[in-house]
């Protein structure tokens, strides 16, 4: 995809190539219905740089970039009509904030590749050590992850803040064989960026979770999951980090069997001799997650 493109070659570009690259990652539904002479206006580039561009990317021209921009934003249209929402219609604006919560969740399925989340749980569940980087609101999403993993299937992960200055010592012992996880719903520079890049300096496997494809974290990370968050207010939303997060920790529990018997054994076990000092009925095997 055009996305992955760019972000593999966002390094090495120029500032007016790097220009069109944001644009093209953030703004691509506009973009989709601009040519290569609109789009060099609407930047303030020269359209051969709009045309080099594209070349750097492995394309024969801009047409062949654009037409690819047209097939996603063709992927991600939905025929539907929103009516205006008045601010004082609670509901209405109840539900125009789901909606855009699920055309975000949708945009997810649209753009993660299958490939790379194979990548990603493989990596994930052959560390030695995974490092869960994160502040601000995307903390939250974090800790849960973080806790499902090792509290669930007693795996090695920690979660790291960011913005602390003990980040540095906890990952002083990095080796090829960790991996650090950053995630961010910042697009702007951030701490989990440096500590991404800091772990790749030291060698271990990175993974981003980042609201774009060019967004700092996404730019440091080895395996990038783009997770984009836009609400109707501007405020950054969890929601789409908290799904992939929990999807991916489905996907690892469903492969991990043996983890799984051995915490739903060792639960039962526990639960029910709290339940019988209680006095009270036991429970069964197969009511046993439900507890949680």
């Amino acid at each position: 995809m055009f996305q992955e493109k760019i972000a593999q070659h966002y390094a090495q570009l120029g500032r007016n190539q790097k220009k069109i690259a944001d644009f093209l990652t953030q703004q691509y539904h506009e973009a989709a219905f601009m040519n290569a002479f609109a789009l060099s206006q609407r930047l303030g580039v020269d359209p051969a740089t709009v045309t080099r561009f594209a070349q750097r990317l492995g394309y024969a021209g801009y047409p062949e970039l654009l037409r690819e921009i047209q097939a996603t934003v063709k992927k991600e249209l939905r025929v539907a009509y929103q009516r205006p929402v008045d601010k004082d219609d609670e509901a209405g604006l109840f539900l125009q904030a789901l909606a855009q919560e699920k055309e975000n969740l949708e945009r997810a399925m649209t753009h993660i590749r299958g490939d790379t989340i194979t990548e990603v749980v493989a990596a994930l569940r052959a560390a030695r050590n995974l490092y869960v980087v994160a502040q601000g609101l995307a903390k939250n999403p974090a800790q849960s992850f973080v806790f499902y993993l090792r509290g669930l299937l007693g795996m090695p992960a920690q979660l790291v803040a960011a913005e602390q200055l003990g980040a540095p010592m906890l990952l002083s012992t990095l080796t090829e064989e960790d991996v650090v996880m950053g995630v961010s719903l910042s697009a702007l520079h951030d701490d989990t960026a440096e500590m991404l890049r800091l772990a790749r300096h030291r060698g271990a496997q990175t993974i981003g979770l980042a609201a774009s494809h060019t967004s700092p974290t996404a730019s440091n990370a080895n395996l990038v999951l783009v997770c984009s968050g836009e609400t109707t207010t501007g405020i950054p939303s969890v929601a789409i980090v908290t799904a992939v997060l929990t999807a991916l920790v489905q996907v690892i529990a469903l492969q991990e069997t043996e983890r799984m018997g051995d915490l739903k054994a060792g639960l039962l076990e526990n639960l029910n001799w709290l339940l019988e000092e209680k006095g009270e009925k036991r429970i069964q095997a197969e009511d046993i997650l439900r507890q949680l």
